[in-house]
């Protein structure tokens, strides 16, 4: 599984959504795939990931994928013919393709804090007494 920030997701789709209200008719899907394997590399630089670079290697090795990620979302895209392109549909498949979880600011802030609990309280002496602090006593 592969974890990125959901700003990320957030960029994509409102681009995506851009992009298709620019097509006129239904867009081909070797079009859109070549699209959305651009617009990750774009969003990933703009957004300052680590190894943007190597994100759509990363995104390959995630999902197990059998040929490139360009070859498997093609494929997605011309498989489904009922497939409605929009930026939030789009951006779930590759989701599923993928294994991607989205993460945000406050997750992450949220594990760092849980780690320093544990370091102020590591038996959990306190949370049994209802408390953390030393002030309460």
């Amino acid at each position: 599984m592969m974890q990125l920030p959901h700003e990320m997701r957030d960029t994509m789709v409102e681009q995506l959504d851009e992009y298709f209200d620019a097509q006129t008719g239904t867009p081909e899907p070797e079009t859109v795939a070549a699209h959305l394997v651009e617009l990750i590399a774009t969003v990933a630089e703009e957004l300052k990931l680590d190894d943007a670079d190597e994100l759509l290697l990363k995104l390959e090795s995630s999902g197990e994928l059998d040929a490139s990620l360009l070859e498997v979302l093609e494929e997605e895209f011309e498989s489904n013919q009922e497939f409605e392109f929009t930026g939030e549909d789009v951006v779930a498949l590759l989701e599923k393709v993928c294994d991607i979880e989205w993460t945000t600011k406050d997750e992450d802030d949220d594990v760092e804090e849980d780690d320093e609990d544990d370091e102020d309280d590591p038996d959990g002496f306190f949370d049994e007494m209802g408390g953390e602090d030393d002030d309460d006593l």
